[in-house]
């Protein structure tokens, strides 16, 4: 199959940890075009990876380093493997690091476009398909060099609701030691990824919500999905959809089921500062959160930032 003209290539999924960036990415590899990258290959968009690398801000021998190490093989906490070396063989890796490392002071882009392509187009072609998509927590903060790179690709922000990031956060090894520590982080990884997406063409980017796709607005997501990556509908990414991605596998709400009604109160009290903070700093999720959430209605009475910003509809 080959890609339609003005297709997305490749496709890369981003979003706060926990948010739905796998669910994202596996829901995009379905389609006939897209082959799921299975693993994070994270140098494209790691602080120390190729952006710090074009920009100056670390030097080729420290990202070889990072490259043969963390990014090449590394053990998750959770008693998993990750890294390339279970996707590409040792052989194409080194040739591929070998003629990055040549060509790159003759034209930095280009040269980081070409090793990603060398390391991951192989994957798409042994499955017969056109292009792949990706999935690494900082995709959508590192958006201003990968679309330089990749001028013809589409970013996916996955956005969740930060409760159940948090609960989900802090149920991970490597995870944060409270559910504080879990909406901190999520606020962290938040404004990263505004900040990476800033500037670039507002056509590069889709934010979808993961309780929209899985829930409230399940048809309308996924047709805005579709048109966003300019490919068509195919049986295999609708069957994918209709039996994956339903509420039973998001964990929806999970901070409800999970948490005693104290917990509840003192985790949406947190979230809701958070949520005031990034509104008023015109972080570009937060508005959506907000009325997705429900919060701030209880503040209204007291003219508090967050309620003075919501739209009518959300007063009473």
């Amino acid at each position: 199959m080959s890609l339609p003209a003005n297709a997305a290539d490749p496709v890369f999924v981003g979003g706060t940890g926990r948010s739905g960036t796998h669910a994202g990415a596996q829901l995009v590899g379905a389609h006939p075009c897209y082959r799921y990258i299975n693993r994070e290959v994270r140098f494209h968009s790691d602080k120390g990876g190729l952006g710090d690398l074009i920009s100056g801000r670390v030097g080729m021998k420290r990202f070889l380093a990072r490259m043969r190490g963390h990014w090449w093989h590394r053990n998750r906490p959770e008693g998993r493997e990750g890294g390339l070396h279970g996707i590409v063989p040792q052989e194409r890796f080194e040739g591929a690091l070998a003629g990055f490392e040549r060509s790159f002071e003759a034209d930095r882009i280009g040269a980081a476009r070409d090793l990603t392509r060398a390391l991951l187009d192989p994957l798409a072609e042994a499955a017969g398909k056109p292009s792949w998509v990706e999935q690494s927590t900082r995709t959508v903060a590192a958006a201003q060099h990968l679309v330089a790179m990749f001028p013809s690709c589409r970013l996916i922000h996955m956005v969740r609701d930060g409760r159940d990031v948090a609960c989900s956060l802090v149920s991970l090894p490597w995870g944060p030691d409270s559910l504080l520590g879990g909406i901190a982080r999520w606020e962290r990884q938040l404004r990263a990824a505004d900040a990476g997406a800033h500037g670039i063409p507002a056509d590069r980017l889709l934010e979808m919500q993961l309780e929209d796709l899985v829930v409230r607005d399940r048809e309308g997501s996924y047709n805005r999905l579709l048109g966003f990556l300019g490919v068509e509908d195919a049986p295999e990414m609708r069957a994918h959809f209709q039996n994956r991605m339903v509420a039973g596998n998001a964990n929806l709400a999970r901070w409800q089921l999970d948490l005693s009604e104290h917990q509840q109160g003192e985790l949406t009290r947190a979230y809701e500062r958070s949520l005031e903070s990034l509104s008023r700093d015109g972080i570009r999720s937060a508005d959506v959160l907000v009325k997705r959430a429900g919060l701030g209605q209880a503040r209204q009475r007291r003219g508090s930032p967050l309620a003075r910003r919501l739209p009518s509809v959300f007063r009473r």
